[in-house]
């Protein structure tokens, strides 16, 4: 029996009203967007969201995703059943999707990196066949390699598959590409943790409210490397006919962690994926107290403006992991400091809505099977 950690929402949503092109939310306003933009916008970048597919709808221009696959498994019964990459049956991927090259429109959020492409890599997440998903998402990892994504969007997670997924990660890795992952939703839980984060090179994703405090939802520990906004967002709602707002979690979170770095690549194409990963590390918005990192929000809050309009950040080595060990006595980088806050379970927003599940599939949860709370270590930090 697996578990797949599906980090998605449980609670009930409220209705999107269409929003103008010109009135993005207010995490693209804090983060200055506009302005990056005209350095920068994601073209030349495809970012993979292997996830539960895309679905077209208001928000998304078609020509922003490309024909992607579908890696899910038919049913036994119906050995030769074919699945369109382009079709999503609970909105997940598509809200990926849109938080990444959304145009805006329709009351879907405005993408961060509007000028990328998105290769959406179909799984059976959001099916009754989500058990397969772990399996079939190392399948669609090492498509995307293979197939020009140069940045790989992973908004979920499977216990049970996890030695599949690592070493779909690693081929991936091995191809150059960058490999985001959410770090989970259950820190108001057993804070149980995406198994993916802890791959060497892997950016753990952890979520931030609006205030740039993390959320009591958001997964935390040794692996979250970055984070991002996660609070409240346009979210596809009612089986993916609608457009509601909901906390977008640590989901939402790495789909503006793929975009961040799609903005940065976009600007850089010469560099490595180590390249990239070390700018944003460098120029996250690091804990007010002044600490290197902490577990809830890695290095930072993601601010890829410090690297697009500021000149900020230095890319360092191109074949080397920015998050591997550091030889004693060599000075590493400092991140630069910002507003993000220290982050205490208690100093959480109380206002991050309902709470988030990881989804259990078999009788077996997480904790059964004593990986909730003991992982290895994905590496030492000095």
């Amino acid at each position: 029996m697996g578990v797949i950690v599906a980090t998605w929402a449980v609670g009930v949503g409220t209705v999107m009203p269409a929003a103008a092109d010109s009135d993005p939310p207010d995490y693209l306003t804090i983060m200055k967007a506009q302005e990056m933009w005209r350095v920068a916008d994601g073209s030349g970048i495809t970012v993979a969201v292997v996830d539960s597919g895309f679905k077209e709808v208001p928000g998304v221009r078609s020509e922003s995703v490309l024909p992607g696959v579908s890696v899910m498994s038919p049913p036994i019964e119906q050995p030769d059943e074919k699945y369109s990459p382009h079709d999503d049956v609970d909105g997940h991927g598509t809200t990926m999707t849109a938080a990444i090259v959304g145009d805006g429109s329709g009351g879907g959020p405005k993408g961060l990196a509007p000028g990328a492409k998105v290769m959406p890599v179909r799984t059976s997440l959001g099916t009754p066949m989500a058990f397969a998903a772990g399996a079939e998402g190392a399948k669609g990892i090492r498509y995307a390699a293979d197939n020009g994504a140069k940045i790989i969007n992973l908004s979920w997670g499977d216990y049970y598959s996890y030695p599949r997924l690592k070493e779909a990660v690693q081929y991936a890795q091995s191809k150059g590409v960058l490999v985001i992952a959410a770090m989970g939703n259950d820190g108001e839980g057993n804070n149980a943790i995406n198994l993916i984060t802890q791959v060497p090179g892997v950016l753990g994703i952890g979520a931030l409210d609006e205030t740039a405090e993390p959320l009591a939802l958001s997964s935390h520990g040794h692996t979250t490397d970055l984070s991002a906004y996660g609070s409240k967002a346009p979210i596809r709602c009612k089986e993916n006919t609608a457009w509601c707002v909901k906390d977008g979690g640590t989901s939402y979170a790495t789909a503006l962690a793929s975009a961040s770095a799609a903005l940065v690549w976009s600007a850089h194409p010469d560099w490595t994926a180590h390249q990239v990963a070390r700018v944003l590390i460098e120029t996250a918005g690091g804990p007010v107290d002044g600490a290197k990192r902490n577990d809830w929000i890695g290095y930072g809050a993601v601010r890829p403006r410090m690297v697009l309009l500021e000149k900020a950040g230095t890319p360092g080595a191109p074949d080397v992991d920015p998050l591997a060990p550091v030889p004693a006595n060599t000075p590493t980088p400092t991140p630069s400091t910002g507003q993000t806050a220290v982050a205490p379970a208690e100093a959480a927003s109380e206002e991050a809505g309902p709470p988030w599940q990881w989804l259990a599939l078999g009788a077996v949860v997480a904790a059964g099977l004593g990986l909730a709370g003991t992982l290895i270590v994905k590496r030492r930090r000095s």
